[in-house]
């Protein structure tokens, strides 16, 4: 199991459950500081690659694990700075 999508699978819970949005400029440093790394051993920026995970993870528990109220959590908890979905 990819331990970057579990992370922000559990991370998105919390911020659900508190309704509390993140974007990716924060995901991105929120992962930086807990120590994870891109694919490719660098740091997130915030940019086009942590969308990618944010719309990955969602993939991979909406599709492949097939649940759907987690994937929803994903949906509504990551953004984009104008508000709109990260997922996507």
């Amino acid at each position: 199991m990819n331990n970057k999508k579990y992370y922000i699978w559990q991370l998105a819970s919390f911020l659900a459950s508190h309704n509390m949005k993140m974007s990716g400029e924060e995901l991105a440093e929120h992962l930086n500081r807990n120590n994870f790394l891109t694919n490719y051993g660098t740091t997130y920026q915030g940019g086009r690659g942590t969308y990618k995970l944010i719309k990955e993870t969602w993939k991979w528990v909406q599709e492949d694990l097939n649940l759907s109220d987690e994937a929803e959590k994903i949906a509504n908890s990551f953004v984009k700075p104008d508000g709109t979905y990260a997922y996507q």
